[in-house]
């Protein structure tokens, strides 16, 4: 039978931050039952990784794509690797994915992820944005996988009801909608949507934040930051920008596990 550890991540309380599903196996899986498990697990991302030289294989799907990046299943599976004994707690986790090997490291109750920098370029916004999102934009810029829009308050982007079927017609992979925060030790907020990949709203997104962290850098003067996704679950994301990294922080909560008879690896 195939076990998936299920955990939310970005958060240090149950039922909030990302939950993901995190599948540890000893060889590769066949692709086919990989798409179909994240589809019947219906979370935002499902986690496969087994080991190789130098590490684990690590591969991310939504219930309808893979992914090139994410963030909150990486931290999910780092974690399982410690919880489980699978890797002991001091040494790092390190993972060979579609975006090159990630490397995660447990500092006491948080998990820092040294992940790429996708820092974004002003760009013309599409078509219909300000209807789109039913606000209007201060800024728009893109990294060649997200669209980040600035807005220019934190009770309108928690406000916020999008047009999905807009969002997935965009060309990106999503859209990330940001704000200065008003919160006591919050640097920003975001929200992320990405209904073309079958997320309709992700609750805490690590990727998107590889954009946020030096969008935010650049605009407040600061390589440490926090950051807070304020989707109904909401969760929290340490920063810190260096150079063309981002390091990535935040806790997890293992939830429980769950067994599938149809195991396929």
């Amino acid at each position: 039978m195939a076990k998936l550890h299920l955990v939310d991540a970005f958060t240090d309380r149950p039922f909030t931050g990302n939950p993901a599903a995190v599948r540890l196996g000893t060889r590769p899986p066949d692709e086919a039952w990989m798409r179909l498990v994240a589809r019947e697990m219906n979370l935002s991302e499902t986690a496969f990784l087994h080991p190789v030289e130098g590490g684990f294989s690590l591969r991310w799907f939504t219930p309808s794509a893979e992914v090139d990046l994410c963030g909150h299943a990486t931290l999910a599976a780092a974690f399982v690797l410690w919880e489980t004994g699978a890797l002991p707690a001091a040494d790092p986790a390190r993972f060979l994915t579609r975006s090159g090997w990630l490397t995660c490291t447990r500092e006491g109750e948080w998990i820092a992820m040294d992940f790429p920098s996708l820092p974004c370029v002003a760009a013309i916004p599409p078509e219909g944005l300000a209807a789109t999102l039913s606000a209007e934009p201060r800024h728009c810029a893109g990294n060649g996988m997200d669209l980040l829009v600035e807005i220019e308050d934190e009770a309108v982007l928690r406000a916020l009801r999008p047009d999905l079927a807009r969002i997935a017609a965009l060309p990106a992979r999503g859209l990330i909608v940001t704000a200065r925060s008003r919160q006591p030790g919050i640097d920003f907020v975001s929200r992320f949507f990405a209904p073309g990949v079958g997320v309709p709203e992700d609750p805490v997104t690590g990727s998107a934040h590889c954009a946020l962290g030096p969008y935010w850098q650049a605009k407040l003067g600061r390589a440490e930051l926090t950051g807070f996704q304020a989707s109904t679950r909401g969760g929290v994301v340490r920063l810190e920008v260096r150079g063309d990294h981002v390091v990535l922080r935040g806790q997890a909560v293992l939830m429980g596990a769950v067994e599938l008879k149809a195991d396929q690896a």
